[in-house]
Formats: structure tokens, C-alpha cells, sequence
């Protein structure tokens, strides 16, 4: 795991009135704790964060200096975003560590390569996207690259396929699938037909209903007509 420095700036207390007021200020409140010590609640300048995620990502060892001048390994423990506007950064925790323990942390898988498979149709399927891992800070990938550009249809890769170093303990089932290539799923729509004698009773049904209607239309004038016999006998 790489590391890297990081400027951050202690607050003066928590909640949520303060973190809203931080916020309004252009910075992102945040806390530290770990190690048995007190928790720390920080804020840190919104836009020079955003640019440390980009350079470095999450996975980073932080050398974190306060404004005071105190520095001291971390590693970012939780980063909340708005649920809406992903870029909007709402807190960050970090959590100190010993360069000489263990940590455990999740580390990102990223696919390398277009799997041979998606070429003759095949569907990828990336169910696992980070590992959860355990081993001393400095031992710690930054991300995990898998290599499926010779994946075929039904070619899968288990966590147990991930080669990793001997000091690195991956506490995932080793069973879970992270990737594999499926046939393409088709879609098979169902339609009703209609025999050709059901369709024929309807065309009956509907050309008998309009010969009674023809036949009331023609008794109509009958009736006027004779009425204006007997007028006429009269």
C-alpha cells in the first residue's frame, strides 16, 4: 500500500449543526480514532480532498498532519457521499494504525482485458468487486488486477484463483465467484393464437347479431306503413 501526506484541520466539536456549518464552508467534516486514543473530530478543505481521492484513491496509507503539526499514520475507514450527487463528499472517518500490525481492508478488483467470451456473445457477470484482506499496512495492494481476456463462455474465477502473497490473508470465502463469462440470456415471448374455429364462431356470433338487427330495422317501416292504411280507411 502506497503512502501519502494528507492536511487536515481539528474542529472544535461535533454534530450535526456543525458538520452542516463545515459543509457551508467548503470543507468536509471528518473524524479520527483508533489505537486506544480519543476520537478527533476534523474538517478537511472539500476540493484538496477530492484531488487526494483522485491521485491516490482510498486504499492509501495517509501520513495525516493536523494543523498543529502533529502527524500520524491512517487509513481511511468510511468515505459517505450524497445519495443523489455522488461527487458530494457529506464525512470521511479515518482510523489510526501501526505500520507494524496488522490492518484489514477492502481493496478493489479491477478486470483487465475484454474476455474472448463477450466477442462469440457472452455476458459478463462481476458479482465480488472488492476483497477484504489482512496483513501489515505496507503489505496492503492498493487494488487487485484479474487478467480475463482468455475467459470464455462458462469460464469463471473464484477468490481461491487470486494469487496474492504468502503474508496477505484474504478472509472472503474462497468459493465466491468474483467474475464469470454466461451464455446471453434470450427472451422468449409467448403468443396466444386463436383456432381457426373459435375465430369462425365469433365471425358467426357477430353475423347473426347483425341480421336481427336488420330485421328489427325492416319491421320498423311495416308498422308505420300499416298504421297509415287503417289512417287512410278511416
Amino acid at each position: 500500500m502506497q503512502q501519502a501526506k494528507l492536511e487536515v484541520q481539528q474542529r472544535n466539536a461535533f454534530g450535526k449543526q456543525n458538520a452542516r456549518a463545515i459543509r457551508r464552508a467548503g470543507d468536509v467534516p471528518a473524524i479520527v480514532y483508533g489505537r486506544k486514543q480519543d476520537t478527533v473530530p476534523l474538517k478537511i478543505n472539500e476540493r484538496i480532498f477530492k484531488q487526494f481521492l483522485r491521485t491516490y484513491g482510498e486504499n492509501v496509507i495517509i501520513n495525516m498532519e493536523v494543523s498543529e503539526g502533529t502527524s500520524e499514520p491512517v487509513i481511511i475507514k468510511e468515505i459517505q457521499r450524497d445519495p443523489v450527487e455522488k461527487q458530494t463528499l457529506l464525512h470521511a472517518d479515518f482510523i489510526r494504525i501501526s505500520l507494524d500490525e496488522p490492518v484489514t481492508s477492502s481493496v478493489p478488483i479491477v478486470l483487465v482485458g475484454t474476455p474472448a467470451g463477450v466477442q462469440q456473445g457472452g455476458v459478463v457477470e462481476f458479482p465480488l468487486r472488492t476483497l477484504t484482506l489482512n496483513c501489515l499496512p505496507a503489505s496492503m495492494p492498493n487494488e487487485i488486477n484479474v487478467d480475463v481476456a482468455n475467459m470464455e463462455i462458462g469460464d469463471i474465477v473464484y477468490v481461491q484463483d487470486i494469487d496474492l502473497d504468502d503474508e496477505v490473508e484474504v478472509l472472503d470465502e474462497l468459493q465466491r465467484i468474483i467474475v464469470s463469462i454466461s451464455q446471453p440470456r434470450v427472451i422468449v415471448e409467448e403468443v396466444e393464437e386463436v383456432e381457426e374455429g373459435e375465430e369462425g364462431e365469433e365471425g358467426a356470433a357477430e353475423e347473426g347479431t347483425t341480421e336481427e338487427e336488420d330485421a328489427e330495422e325492416r319491421a320498423e317501416p311495416e308498422v308505420i306503413s300499416r298504421r297509415r292504411r287503417n289512417d287512410d280507411a278511416e
